[in-house]
């Protein structure tokens, strides 16, 4: 092994260990994370029914909404750990460590070892990542399941091989089963990379391509079909969606819902609301479905009903979410709220895919070069304008999915930047100074919003980059040069460091919406705490004695009062309203019917119930009796049980008749 190799394993090690210790320290100290995410993995613990649907409660009534393979890795990791935080959180941060040597090699190869360096810090501290992979979100092994399937296609061309082609659609499929639609989007740059790259005929490039297809549509619906193949009265009812099947999941709440506006009639669960009070979106009105028979049903599992014929009713308040990732336009990733999650180096990635195409120039068939920089810019750039414009549902921690192609396309754009300054110094020079400078000015106006950090950030960025270009421009030794450039490139990573630091020590996360940067007690995560609040142990004691173990604990509206109760007790939970209270898991009939059936005597509600689910709500006021617990129902109705701003909570008792 020379020497140069010898080093830049080295190097290579350092950044892996830099990775990884931003997101393990303290990993799941705090929290057990998103809690409508972790009382998933806990109900699909309990049976493998509900592991193979991914049922929300242990009962069985209704499933999160989101397909099976993250939850699926969660579980054997709660199942082996337990269902704590940190082991709900292991498998995101084992890929996102995993993640930066993998960026690494595919640059390395496509570029140089500096070059593959250089991306792998980046990957390694770019903080949307960092704040994700730390979290039970499923979107960090996500993205290292989609740079395995780059890989795939990149050795499919390579080698010209159809079963790698085939493989890296397997991959794609199974990316799919992550976090469905969002998967398929650096599908196109993998496509036109086998398409312009494969050494094969047109005719078979485009044969090959048909056929990876069909591998890639019979893995991403594998099990979306086997769940609508399955009777509804054999399985739970598809949270999120309008007629309880997967495959209106995928088109509609993952599907158009994340491309427009909510449309009225539409559901409006998801996850990163989990523990926001149900606000926006129409009332989902219960339906007049006839219960099921009584007979052959398991105490304390509810068999939901055939799917209702659609939702009803007159929209709700909007639910604006600019607080969050502000407003749709070509700026959205370069201001506030977005530009401090993956927006730092986006200039430098940006304005570096001319310079590498002016560097590269034109060559057909197109070389490695080439191909790699069709791959990178076809991933960032569709993400960029899609996150930059549209005004569907999303957050802000899915820009992780920029961090591959951002770092790999910084990394290709310091060795343009090398290959024009070999040739011509001083233009490499001006050449570094313009991309290196304009993102350090996008950084210091960024950083003008928090003071506390903007001096010495900055002045330490500025230190570094002066001495970079001092050198640069001083030094005619090529290795010396190289440093100096080096220097330079690190100087603008100063400032995603520092913030991705900050987002590894901040003691209170967001953990239902993952944010980076630095946080305050106020503006954390109205998600449950572990720890139930006092009220809520208080009413917790008192449904444990007077419910019995196989029968359900308690109904509730929405997900969000259900999940820190799960959390607690691993006891069935009906969620008649599924993620926000607009789902059609069950209707008044149905509920009368479990109640005399005895398998529900309490239902926990507040003042939302009228609006999204009217009939429940006029059935309960007229067969149940509201509950008064001293010390409970009282502060209840001036502040809600659960913790958090909200509707206060309302606990009736239908089965004391």
């Amino acid at each position: 092994m020379s020497r140069r190799q010898t080093v830049g394993i080295v190097v290579l090690g350092l950044i892996v260990v830099l990775g990884a210790f931003l997101r393990f320290y303290q990993l799941g100290a705090f929290s057990s994370g998103n809690a409508y995410y972790a009382a998933t993995v806990q109900s699909m613990l309990t049976s493998w029914r509900n592991f193979f649907f991914v049922s929300f409660e242990p009962g069985g009534s209704v499933t999160v909404d989101k397909p099976p393979l993250g939850f699926w890795v969660q579980a054997a990791s709660a199942y082996a750990l337990g269902v704590n935080g940190f082991a709900l959180a292991l498998p995101q941060a084992l890929a996102g460590v995993l993640s930066i040597p993998l960026v690494y090699a595919l640059v390395k190869r496509q570029f140089s070892v500096w070059a593959g360096l250089l991306a792998a810090l980046v990957l390694a501290i770019t903080p949307v990542t960092v704040s994700t992979e730390r979290n039970n979100t499923i979107d960090g092994l996500l993205l290292f399941v989609l740079l395995l399937a780059a890989w795939a296609f990149l050795r499919a061309v390579r080698k010209g091989r159809l079963r790698d082609l085939f493989l890296g659609a397997f991959l794609v499929g199974l990316g799919f089963n992550i976090k469905m639609l969002q998967a398929f989007l650096p599908l196109p740059a993998f496509y036109a990379l086998y398409l312009f790259g494969a050494p094969h005929s047109w005719r078979k490039r485009l044969l090959h391509l048909g056929l990876a297809t069909v591998v890639l549509i019979a893995v991403s619906l594998s099990w979306a079909v086997a769940v609508d193949l399955t009777p509804p009265e054999n399985r739970p009812y598809v949270g999120s969606s309008d007629n309880n099947t997967m495959m209106e999941l995928i088109t509609g709440h993952n599907g158009l819902r994340r491309l427009m506006p909510m449309m009225p009639g539409s559901s409006t669960g998801n996850a990163g609301q989990s523990m926001r009070p149900p606000s926006g979106g129409p009332p989902g009105q219960p339906q007049g479905a006839p219960p099921p028979p009584a007979s052959g049903r398991q105490p304390g599992r509810f068999q939901p009903n055939q799917p209702p014929q659609g939702p009803s009713g007159s929209p709700g308040p909007g639910n604006p979410r600019s607080a969050e990732v502000g407003e749709a336009g070509a700026l959205r990733l370069f201001r506030a709220p977005l530009v401090t999650e993956a927006g730092w180096l986006l200039p430098l990635a940006l304005l570096g895919i001319p310079l590498i195409l002016v560097v590269l120039g034109w060559q057909w068939p197109p070389s490695d070069k080439h191909l790699a920089l069709l791959l990178w810019s076809g991933w960032l750039l569709p993400e960029t304008i899609y996150f930059s414009f549209t005004s569907g549902l999303f957050h802000a921690y899915y820009l992780i999915m920029l961090g591959p192609p951002l770092a790999a396309l910084v990394g290709a754009t310091a060795w343009a930047v090398w290959q024009v300054s070999h040739k011509h110094r001083w233009l490499g020079w001006s050449l570094l100074a313009v991309l290196t400078g304009g993102t350090l000015a996008l950084q210091a106006i960024t950083l003008q919003s928090y003071p506390d950090y903007a001096t010495w950030v900055m002045a330490a960025a500025i230190v570094v980059w002066l001495i970079g270009m001092g050198l640069q421009a001083w030094r005619r030794q090529p290795w010396l040069r190289k440093a100096a450039t080096t220097l330079v490139l690190l100087s603008v990573m100063v400032a995603p460091l520092t913030w991705s630091a900050l987002t590894t020590f901040n003691t209170h996360p967001n953990v239902a919406l993952p944010r980076a940067g630095p946080g305050t007690a106020q503006s954390a995560s109205p998600n449950m705490p572990d720890t139930l609040p006092r009220a809520q142990q208080r009413l917790l004691a008192y449904l444990l004695d007077n419910t019995e173990p196989e029968d359900y604990l308690v109904a509730t509206l929405n997900a969000r009062q259900a999940a820190p109760f799960i959390l607690a007790t691993g006891r069935s939970m009906l969620t008649f309203g599924g993620f926000t209270g607009s789902d059609n898991v069950v209707d008044a009939d149905q509920l009368a019917q479990m109640v005399a059936d005895g398998e529900l005597r309490f239902v926990l509600t507040n003042q939302e119930l009228g609006r999204q689910k009217r009939e429940i709500g006029a059935w309960l006021a007229n067969n149940c009796t509201t509950v008064t617990i001293p010390g409970v129902t009282q502060q209840a109705r001036r502040t809600p049980l659960s913790g958090a701003a909200g509707p206060a909570a309302i606990l009736y008792d239908c089965g004391n008749h």
